[in-house]
């Protein structure tokens, strides 16, 4: 989830072992596991948002498999070499699609009421920020997984997973954890935003 690429392309090296960019085209098993949580995405939103207990508990069950492939996907494409820019940038897009599908499931589900909502806008915007940024300054930022954005990670995952669920004193704990994840997004974004600005000012 958010910027989750780094486990496909960066860091290069893991040890004294080089990660070799393939160049292999599509697909991949790498890939195709990266599609299946494309494919999740309908059916988690459905379930995810829907009224009836059952329909909750089934859309974590997903949500749990779509974070599981996101897991997977980056492990298989080191193991087997398949590690790619196109690879790459097709787990980047899912892991942005599983966020915003998953934090409009909840609250259309009624998870996210009131100010507890900016929290999830938030996440989501995160990833459009570092997106724009990327593309305007493309590979000259170094954005990698650092371990703020996996705590990030972490937190946000838990608290979608609370919230999708039908428990409300899960809700209480999830919304806490999401907005924990949102402040650490913040923080994030703010120095992406600084190095965003020391470059440019370098290049003027």
């Amino acid at each position: 989830m958010a910027d989750i690429a780094g486990k496909r392309l960066g860091p290069r090296f893991r040890g004294d072992e080089r990660i070799h960019l393939c160049s292999a085209p599509l697909p991949m098993i790498a890939n195709l596991i990266t599609s299946v949580r494309l494919v999740l995405l309908v059916p988690l939103f459905v379930l995810a948002s829907g009224a009836e207990p059952g329909m909750r508990w089934a859309g974590l069950g997903v949500f749990l498999l779509a974070g599981a492939t996101d897991v997977l996907d980056g492990h298989v494409a080191r193991r087997l070499g398949e590690v790619s820019k196109g690879g790459a940038l097709l787990d980047l897009v899912a892991d942005r699609l599983l966020t915003l599908v998953a934090v409009t499931a909840v609250a259309a589900a009624g998870a996210l009421p009131g100010p507890w909502l900016v929290a999830g806008v938030a996440l989501v915007g995160r990833d459009l920020v570092v997106a724009s940024l990327n593309e305007a300054l493309p590979g000259q930022l170094d954005i990698r997984v650092s371990p703020l954005e996996r705590v990030k990670i972490a937190l946000q995952f838990a608290g979608l997973g609370l919230l999708i669920t039908p428990l409300a004193a899960g809700h209480d704990i999830g919304r806490m954890a999401l907005a924990a994840a949102a402040a650490l997004a913040g923080v994030a974004v703010l120095d992406y935003v600084r190095r965003a600005i020391r470059r440019i000012k370098n290049m003027a």
